[in-house]
C-alpha cells in the first residue's frame, strides 16, 4: 500500500516560522552587539585622537584632564603645589578621598625641603580636605602633623583662616562658628607672644561685629605680648577698626600712641593714610597742623631735619592729590 502524500500543517509552519525568527533574534543580537563595539572602539579612537592632540598642542599640560596628564606635569615641575593641589581636587571630583590623600603625602615626599611654602600649600589642602571630609580626630591629627613639619604658628594661621571662611558661607551655623572661635582661643593660647595670632584674631572679631569681644581681646593681648611688641600691635588695631570698626576708636589709639611716642613719623604717617583713605582730609590735615603746632598744655616734641623734610614732602604730596592751590601754598610758606 502506497503511503499517502502528508500536506504541510499549520504547525509545521509555525515550527518553521520560529526556526527563522530564532535565527533573526540570534543576527539580530550579534548586530548589536558589533554595533555596540564598533561605537566604544570608535569613542576609544576618538580619546587617543585627543589626547594625542591634546599632547601635541601642549595645552595636556594646560589644562590637564586624567591622572596621566598630571603625572606628566608633576614629573617636570614636582616643585609646584598648584599642580599637586589640582591633583588632589581632580581625585576629590571623582569621590576618591583616599587617593587624593595618598597625592598630599607624595607631594611632601616630593618637593625639595627649601621649598616651604610650597609644602606648606599643600599641608593646607590637606588640612581642607580632612575637614570637609574627614573626622575631627583626622583633621586634628592632620594639623599636628602639620605643625610637626612646618611652621607651627604658620598652619594655624591657615587653619583659623579657612575655618573662619566656613563660618562665614555657613549662613549663621552656630557649630561652624564656634569652631572657629575656639580654633582662634587655641591659637592665641599657643603663640600669645606672637603679635601675628593676635592681630588675626582682631580682625575676625571685627570683621564679624563682634566689636565688645574684640575689645576685650585688646587687653588681654596686651597682658600677654612683650612691652616692645605693644606699639605695632596697637597700630594694626587701629587700622583695622578703620576697615571693619569704628574710626572713633581708631583714633583713640592713634592719639594714644601718638601722646606716647610723638617722634614715630611712621605712626603719623599711618594715621594719615586711614583718614585720607575714609575721605576725610580735614583730619588728616590738622594732624599735621597739630604735629608741628600741638594745643595748649601739650609739649613740642624735637625732629630732626630729615624728620621735618620728610612730614612736609608726605603733607605736600597729600594735598597735591586732594587739596586746592590755597591748601598747597600754605603747607610750602
Amino acid at each position: 500500500n502506497e503511503t499517502p502524500d502528508r500536506t504541510p500543517t499549520n504547525d509545521d509552519d509555525n515550527d518553521s516560522s520560529s526556526d527563522d525568527s530564532d535565527s533573526g533574534d540570534d543576527n539580530a543580537k550579534k548586530g548589536h552587539k558589533s554595533r555596540k563595539k564598533a561605537t566604544a572602539k570608535k569613542q576609544q579612537e576618538k580619546e587617543i585622537a585627543k589626547m594625542e592632540q591634546r599632547l601635541a598642542d601642549g595645552t595636556a599640560d594646560e589644562n590637564p584632564e586624567t591622572s596621566a596628564d598630571f603625572e606628566r606635569l608633576l614629573a617636570s615641575d614636582p616643585n609646584s603645589s598648584e599642580n599637586w593641589i589640582k591633583f588632589m581636587a581632580y581625585h576629590l571630583s571623582l569621590a576618591d578621598i583616599d587617593s587624593a590623600r595618598t597625592v598630599a603625602n607624595r607631594a611632601f615626599d616630593r618637593i625639595e625641603f627649601r621649598q616651604e611654602g610650597e609644602k606648606l600649600n599643600v599641608w593646607t589642602a590637606l588640612m581642607t580636605l580632612e575637614s570637609k571630609y574627614g573626622s575631627p580626630k583626622s583633621f586634628n591629627d592632620t594639623i599636628e602633623r602639620a605643625s610637626q613639619h612646618n611652621n607651627p604658628k604658620q598652619v594655624y594661621l591657615r587653619v583659623c583662616e579657612m575655618l573662619e571662611k566656613d563660618a562665614q558661607t555657613s549662613h549663621g551655623d552656630a557649630s561652624a562658628i564656634n569652631r572657629a572661635d575656639e580654633m582662634f582661643k587655641k591659637m592665641c593660647k599657643k603663640f600669645k607672644s606672637k603679635k601675628t595670632v593676635w592681630i588675626a584674631h582682631f580682625r575676625y572679631l571685627l570683621k564679624n561685629g563682634r566689636h565688645e569681644k574684640a575689645h576685650e581681646l585688646w587687653k588681654r593681648s596686651a597682658k600677654s605680648l612683650p612691652e616692645y611688641k605693644h606699639i605695632e600691635t596697637m597700630s594694626k588695631f587701629a587700622q583695622l577698626e578703620y576697615e571693619h570698626g569704628s574710626p572713633e576708636r581708631a583714633r583713640t589709639i592713634f592719639d594714644s600712641l601718638l601722646d606716647k611716642n610723638s617722634k614715630r613719623m611712621d605712626l603719623l604717617f599711618v594715621y594719615v593714610d586711614k583718614e585720607v583713605k575714609h575721605g576725610d582730609v580735614e583730619t588728616a590735615r590738622r594732624l599735621f597742623e597739630r604735629t608741628l603746632k600741638p594745643p595748649s598744655g601739650k609739649k613740642k616734641a624735637k625732629f630732626g631735619d630729615k624728620q621735618m623734610k620728610s612730614l612736609f614732602k608726605k603733607w605736600y604730596r597729600m594735598e597735591d592729590d586732594h587739596g586746592d592751590d590755597e591748601s598747597r601754598l600754605r603747607v610750602k610758606i
